[in-house]
């Protein structure tokens, strides 16, 4: 036990920390046995085979492609990511071949193995009544035909993602490095090394938050990824005490397993040997849990002992003893992508010995020694695997490609939760909820009127989650959150390490399965350390996969400029947010328009960046105690004006109301627009202003340079330039870095002066 928990002080006698053993290769009962034991039927063996046969033949097409080799498509050039995974069918058809269609997976760039195994293993388990459902189009058949209509369809609909066809499981948005199928629990492949291990640890949240439905998540990721950042924030995540000691409720691990698909290299560096200190990376493990995360190495050439590790796995996750790591001892045959000999790091000699105990033929020699099928049974379903694929290449070949003019569709959903689902409208709630104070005016702060939203939000479904550094007991940094712990419970309202990174990418997780998180980071700054997971992957995926889901999330970040804390705590960085597409980008300037933003931004639909100005905070203002919201894309005329337009949002908004009253003292008549949101933006207010001034002011606290201030000067010269008196100017902080010093940020940030200056100059 840690000094931490001690009743009688500090113990610092001598003492050494011991660690658990791991367990590699243990696996002993092969084919003969399993069937002996019944834990494996001859039926669900040959099913195996057949996945991996299916796998095999996809990824060898891929091969033959580039070289017009696959005959019955010489005729059609593909041009695409060419990551093959031969030598690793074993591992997909193993780990998916005990995972139920709702137990869910993400997977990599080299992910077609286990897109092919996910819905190969959940076409065989359904009904002819869901295979009937899935595709409706072959209503009319039943028995094997229906089966076999049902997964030729599956394998076309592969390959068309990997052509990049409309008829493709993503619409051809995506492509191969990105390929999903939501109806079988596959949340996606990850083109970023590493990305989807956040995204698994949040869909393994909303697991263990949804018990009544026993699920799982499989998480697929290389060597090369237990490298990175993200994958190690991803690990120490899914561990957390919260989840199964004291301060839990219902204690629960995390229903998680950690899959290295060890193939042994990155791209061309291996991780033993070379680019790690360890032999194993299951020993990884010990770092992160006392248990090691019941960590194992396994034989990935087998898909026996892969499926008898998953299945031990599985039992333990949803014994609420999860999460598990898992490492695969696989090889892949060939370089990291086509355009790589693989001759100048790795020898001939190696690779002979590896395919020496290929995973296909060494369980087809084991299923005709175990006298599963015969010799000319066996080639009738190599037969029919080829066969299956080289009609669904040619039909994929065929098929039609994306219509030009919907290049940009699926970029943002244009639907919204108006209405909550009566289950998810049954929230508990442990304590009075959190009073927001008002003063004897009736006024409230802008923080107060953001927290009041998310007790609403919060009181009105119990999908919308909310959690982040230091937001639970204490209350957040800004004491926005004090009292939503006592109400909702610690399922609803948490604490989360300092991982960036992944708070933004576990919120991705349990936006796609299901539920409607809220993440604060505490700074903007901080989004820097978290953009792959806000752009890459929040922003991205409802397009990536022809919006087949929907990523209904709220990012709260807070500015803050003016407070003297330093280049890496004072950054206004929306701009750089508004370049993303796939995001919505909104930054209230009052009390009133924070709480009905907010609320909005819960309920859209798209990912949120939710941007709120820490000098705004003890800001007060007029805001209902009843339910209201506010639509995004439409702009606020905060004062009327003839002669120039400060177009403006968040704290500028204030300095553009004092100049507007010096101006209006000088007689110049000023017209303030705050924008409220700047994705989607509200262009025609802005061209209604300015075509009635002729004069144009765009006012922003982010560094001019770069800034969305010039983005709405471009948009005014190319829609209003007949109507411009003079050329539209930008203010905005000084093209620097945020200094510390008082005298130094007051200079550096831009002022009413400033703006009265710009206006004047135009007059």
């Amino acid at each position: 036990m840690s000094n931490y928990y001690s009743d009688s002080g500090p113990d610092f006698s001598k003492q050494v920390l011991e660690f658990g053993t791991i367990p590699a290769y243990s696996y002993d009962k092969g084919l003969a046995g399993e069937l002996a034991a019944k834990t494996v039927s001859k039926k669900a063996a040959l099913e195996l085979y057949e996945c991996m046969l299916i796998i095999r033949e996809f990824e060898e097409m891929i091969l033959k492609c580039r070289t017009g080799a696959y005959e019955i498509i010489s005729d059609y050039s593909y041009r695409g990511p060419t990551h093959l995974s031969i030598g690793q069918e074993a591992t997909a058809a193993g780990i998916c071949g005990v995972l139920g269609t709702q137990d869910y997976i993400t997977s990599t760039h080299r992910g077609h193995g286990e897109s092919v195994a996910k819905g190969v293993i959940a076409i065989n388990g359904m009904s002819p009544a869901e295979l009937k459902a899935r595709c409706p189009e072959f209503s009319d058949l039943s028995g094997q035909a229906l089966r076999d209509a049902v997964m030729e369809n599956h394998v076309y609909r592969t390959i068309c993602e990997l052509f990049g066809k409309e008829d493709g499981y993503g619409k051809g948005r995506g492509g191969g490095m990105h390929i999903a199928d939501f109806r079988v629990g596959h949340l996606g492949a990850n083109a970023i090394v590493g990305g989807g291990l956040p995204i698994a640890t949040g869909a393994a949240m909303t697991a263990r938050l949804e018990q009544e439905t026993p699920r799982v998540v499989a998480c697929f990721a290389g060597d090369g990824a237990y490298a990175n950042g993200v994958v190690l924030e991803a690990l120490n995540w899914a561990v957390q005490e919260q989840f199964t000691g004291e301060m839990a409720r219902e204690p629960f691990g995390l229903p998680i397993i950690f899959c290295i698909v060890n193939n042994h290299y990155g791209m061309t560096g291996r991780a033993e040997d070379e680019v790690s200190g360890v032999d194993f990376l299951a020993r990884r493990a010990a770092g992160f849990d006392m248990d090691m995360m019941h960590a194992e190495v396994v034989n990935g050439m087998d898909v026996l002992a892969t499926r008898d590790a998953v299945l031990r796995a599985k039992e333990l996750c949803l014994k609420g003893e999860g999460p598990i790591l898992l490492e695969f001892d696989t090889y892949r045959y060939y370089g990291h992508s086509l355009s790589d000999p693989r001759n100048e790091y790795r020898t001939r000699e190696e690779e002979a010995r590896w395919k020496a105990v290929d995973p296909v033929d060494g369980f087809r020699a084991a299923l005709l020694e175990a006298k599963v099928v015969t010799e000319k049974q066996i080639k009738n379903i190599e037969a029919k695997a080829a066969e299956r694929n080289a009609k669904a290449a040619r039909r994929a070949a065929d098929s039609p490609d994306p219509d030009v003019a919907d290049v940009i569709k699926y970029m943002y959903t244009d639907t919204s939760c108006d209405v909550v689902p009566a289950d998810a409208a049954q929230v508990a709630l442990y304590d009075e909820m959190p009073e927001v104070k008002r003063d004897a005016e009736g006024l409230v702060t802008y923080r107060d009127a953001i927290k009041e939203g998310l007790v609403e939000e919060m009181a009105r479904d119990k999908r919308v989650v909310f959690f982040g550094e230091d937001v639970a007991d204490y209350g957040g940094a800004f004491k926005l959150s004090k009292g939503l712990l006592e109400t909702f419970g610690r399922d609803r309202v948490s604490n989360t390490p300092i991982s960036e990174a992944c708070i933004c990418g576990t919120a991705v997780g349990m936006a796609m399965t299901g539920y409607r998180p809220v993440a604060e980071l505490m700074y903007m700054d901080f989004t820097l350390m978290a953009s792959d997971q806000i752009a890459n992957q929040a922003g991205k995926w409802h397009y990536m996969v022809g919006g087949a889901v929907e990523v209904p999330l709220v990012y709260r970040v807070s500015v803050g400029g003016g407070k003297g804390y330093g280049g890496q705590h004072s950054q206004s960085l929306e701009s750089v947010f508004c370049h993303i597409p796939g995001l919505r980008v909104v930054y209230p300037s009052n009390a009133y328009d924070a709480k009905g933003l907010f609320k909005t931004a819960v309920r859209d639909n798209n990912p949120v960046l939710f941007v709120e100005g820490q000098l705004l905070y003890n800001e007060k203002g007029f805001v209902p105690e009843e339910d209201y919201l506010i639509p995004f894309g439409e702009a606020k005329t905060i004062q009327e004006g003839t002669d120039v337009s400060i177009i403006c949002w968040g704290p500028a908004v204030s300095d553009a109301t004092i100049a507007a009253g010096q101006l209006a003292a000088e007689g110049v008549s000023a017209e303030v627009i705050d924008l409220r949101t700047l994705v989607p933006l509200d262009s025609e207010a802005i061209f209604a202003s300015v075509r009635k001034t002729g004069r144009c002011v765009v006012v922003s606290q982010c560094i001019d340079i770069g800034s969305f201030t010039g983005e709405i000067v471009s948009q005014v010269v190319n829609e209003c330039f007949d109507d411009l008196d003079a050329p539209p100017v930008k203010v905005g902080a000084k093209n620097g870095i945020a200094p510390q010093a008082h005298v130094l940020e007051k200079a550096f940030l831009p002022t009413a002066d400033d703006i009265v200056q710009a206006a004047k100059g135009l007059i």
